[in-house]
């Protein structure tokens, strides 16, 4: 048989779905009886103690049905996103089960903050930007960044164990990367870049599974921003087409000038990719100069995608998300010294990114 308090909750649980519930200004609440349509209650938070006008409260000093209502209302708020009432702070923490803001820190579990409601006696970790996620947000975005700055998936996993304590298999680790640059590459991909034109591309050997395969890119030549970054099994016109499609796609815009160097397929896969909107100028890039005319920019970029390869030692996979995560990482977080710290999309009017900020600008968008 359920004590009385349990009886509170549900009957104050009942009171928040079928009564209206009306906030004032001072951020006090009116709170319909349940056995007087005429009549209503006064809740109010008064030096973090919840009070209430009913004779249950008045005579008893607990919780009553209709403190529990006005918790629950709160509490569907918060979940939506939706104001808070003025006499709650945005920085209180509430309970997930009653909304009571009475919570006491109860320890660590994964690495976030445990609570338990002084109210009710619900148990519950510190809400996160991802629902649900098993681990903190931070520890995610941690993993992101110390990947595609070099460190292996093992390593990455061992680095949380020894300075955070948990044990993230590498597995999980490469189930994250997987995930979210999916996600933030969704966002970024409604992005309009303010790029200047000229666009060099540049295709390299690369190793997936096992097999050398080329990898075609094109990047913009004032900003610096990656445009394509494009796996083929061949190098003709076609996957040459493919990376310039690409490109365009990105950048929403057709350059005036490109930048190549000598292989014959290029030519034709300007062509056919741009065959609507006219062929842009072609320029075929003199070896080993430093004049606008040279391939110098994408060569650069090569050797930082080669670098990153080499401790992945290969790509597993065409579709692998470590090579749009590298193109986030590129143009979004690294500053480059060529640009004086800026990073390639601050230079295209973009905003100055971290993997934190595009996550959350990712999951508003989702």
């Amino acid at each position: 048989m359920p004590n009385m308090q349990d009886m509170r909750i549900t009957k104050g649980l009942e009171l928040s779905q079928s009564s209206e519930i009306l906030e004032n200004v001072d951020g006090s609440f009116w709170v319909p009886s349940q056995t007087d349509s005429e009549k209503v209650y006064k809740v109010s938070l008064l030096h973090n103690e919840w009070v209430c006008e009913c004779p249950d409260f008045q005579f008893r000093h607990i919780t009553c049905k209709h403190t529990y209502a006005v918790k629950f209302c709160i509490a569907v708020r918060n979940l939506n996103n939706e104001p808070l009432p003025n006499v709650v702070s945005k920085d209180a923490i509430q309970c997930v089960r009653c909304g009571s803001i009475q919570v006491m820190k109860y320890g660590k579990l994964y690495g976030r903050q445990a609570f338990r409601c002084k109210d009710c006696g619900k148990k519950f970790r510190e809400q996160t930007l991802i629902k649900k996620a098993k681990y903190d947000t931070e520890i995610i975005t941690i993993t992101l960044d110390l990947y595609f700055k070099g460190i292996s998936l093992r390593k990455v996993s061992d680095h949380l164990k020894q300075f955070y304590g948990l044990d993230v298999p590498f597995q999980t680790v490469h189930r994250w990367l997987d995930t979210y640059v999916k996600m933030m590459n969704q966002y970024v991909a409604t992005l309009t870049p303010q790029l200047t034109g000229k666009w060099h591309e540049d295709e390299m050997a690369i190793k997936v599974k096992g097999e050398m395969k080329w990898l075609w890119n094109v990047m913009d030549h004032g900003t610096r921003m990656q445009l394509a970054s494009e796996i083929s099994q061949t190098k003709n016109e076609v996957d040459s087409m493919k990376a310039f499609l690409r490109a365009k796609e990105i950048a929403k815009t057709i350059p005036k000038e490109i930048i190549t160097d000598k292989m014959g397929a290029t030519p034709m896969g300007i062509e056919r990719a741009f065959i609507r909107e006219g062929k842009p100028k072609h320029t075929v890039a003199i070896s080993g100069a430093t004049t606008p005319h040279a391939n110098e920019w994408a060569e650069r970029l090569h050797n930082t995608i080669r670098e990153r390869n080499k401790t992945q030692r290969g790509w597993k996979s065409d579709n692998t998300p470590l090579r749009e995560g590298q193109r986030l990482y590129y143009n979004f977080i690294r500053g480059h010294q060529s640009l004086n710290g800026l990073t390639p999309a601050q230079m295209a009017g973009l905003d100055k990114e971290t993997w934190m900020s595009l996550l959350q600008k990712a999951l508003t968008k989702s």
